[in-house]
């Protein structure tokens, strides 16, 4: 079904008042038509928004987020394509799981979607498969197979800490070294990025190496590592480290999520032994677009943070609004409210309660709405890296 849309749009550098035409994919883009969708005053079209790094969870964890709400959580905060990581049960890294997870995805996905494998010994086979690249854990870093997969041409996203950090007292893991060691494991290798990192001379390190860079929100927000609610990997600096880590914001090639639900059952374990990760796919784009609000950073610099960087990262066809892209908008409107997971498995994050200064309108995701204003529709996403791409 082919549909035009009006209103306020990001295009070209500009905001321009225009028309949209489209189905799956962007056809025609005019200044005068008899729209099908008619935007309110106040509202602003943008590329649809990415995450490159998120934890859907599924298969044997569902218990702790599944695809369809991994995925409407996504939605209701404007994202309309997601990376998921490997580190579910079972491992993604062969064939089968790979193959499982993109069905799991292609069933029940309410946004586009990509995985990455994790390290492999069977490099041959899974590199021909439909994924976007791999992910290299910090214990990955002393096998000799990842090594083999840092040759292959797909992107490779490490997690910047070394091996020791994950075999030393946690206080120790907050020693900044450990992490900006990592890199040089990898540094004669091309096509990495280097994902949340947590201080700014990770971040320009990783640029002096030619290598992408992203950071997360709660690494720039969450005042410390204080108990299970606010526990990640890597580890939450400090107030000095924090600071200096908001000038990333004008250096990094994007911001993720790094979304990584867990039951409320795990979060009220012991420090020592709950699992890390804080669970907010929907705050990024908000949080951006208050930046813009706030006169911290310009409306060009958001989108290329949260659209127009992750898709030059992987090399597909969204991140702009233009003829023959897919037709993925992130619909955003300016107004106070504070933040909360809505879809999401996960029902308290250290985020909560986080005054916004915008908020997700639409979210539109090939040609179909997926979300408006916080309600969320079974539409079916795609993975750009398989048969669609």
């Amino acid at each position: 079904m082919i549909l035009w849309i009006k209103g306020k749009a990001y295009l070209n550098k500009e905001i321009k008042e225009v028309c949209i035409n489209f189905d799956r994919r962007i056809k025609e883009i005019k200044s005068i038509c008899k729209p099908d969708i008619d935007l309110p005053q106040g509202t602003l079209i943008l590329p649809g928004a990415i995450d490159l790094h998120t934890h859907i969870r599924g298969l044997k964890l569902s218990y702790k987020e599944d695809v369809v709400s991994g995925t409407s959580e996504a939605s209701y905060g404007g994202v309309t394509l997601i990376g998921d990581m490997p580190n579910t049960i079972p491992f993604v890294n062969t064939v089968e799981t790979i193959t499982t997870k993109l069905k799991e995805f292609e069933y029940y996905s309410r946004v586009d979607y990509f995985v990455y494998s994790g390290v492999t010994k069977d490099l041959e086979k899974v590199d021909k498969l439909p994924i976007a690249g791999y992910k290299i854990f910090p214990e990955d870093l002393e096998k000799e197979e990842t090594f083999e997969v840092l040759k292959s041409r797909k992107l490779k996203i490490l997690h910047p800490e070394v091996p020791l950090a994950l075999k030393s007292n946690r206080k120790l893991r907050l020693n900044i070294w450990y992490e900006i060691g990592a890199l040089y494991y990898v540094k004669d290798y091309q096509n990495v990025h280097i994902t949340h990192a947590t201080n700014i001379r990770t971040v320009r390190f990783a640029k002096e190496l030619g290598f992408t860079v992203d950071i997360t929100p709660h690494h720039l927000l969450v005042n410390g590592e204080k108990d299970c609610l606010t526990k990640a990997n890597p580890p939450i600096r400090d107030i000095n480290e924090r600071l200096w880590l908001l000038q990333a914001i004008s250096e990094v090639d994007t911001i993720v999520s790094d979304h990584a639900p867990h039951a409320s059952f795990e979060k009220l374990q012991p420090y020592e032994v709950c699992p890390p990760g804080i669970a907010a796919v929907s705050f990024t784009v908000p949080f951006i677009l208050t930046l813009v609000s706030k006169g911290i950073i310009s409306i060009d610099r958001a989108v290329e943070l949260i659209s127009t960087n992750p898709a030059r990262i992987l090399n597909i066809p969204y991140g702009e609004i233009k003829e023959n892209n897919y037709a993925n908008f992130t619909i955003i409107q300016f107004n106070d409210w504070r933040y909360s997971t809505k879809y999401s498995k996960v029902i308290e994050t250290p985020l909560d309660g986080f005054p916004l200064k915008a908020s997700v309108y639409m979210t539109i995701v090939q040609g179909k709405a997926s979300n408006l204003e916080g309600e969320v529709f079974p539409v079916k996403g795609i993975n750009p890296f398989g048969e669609d791409k």
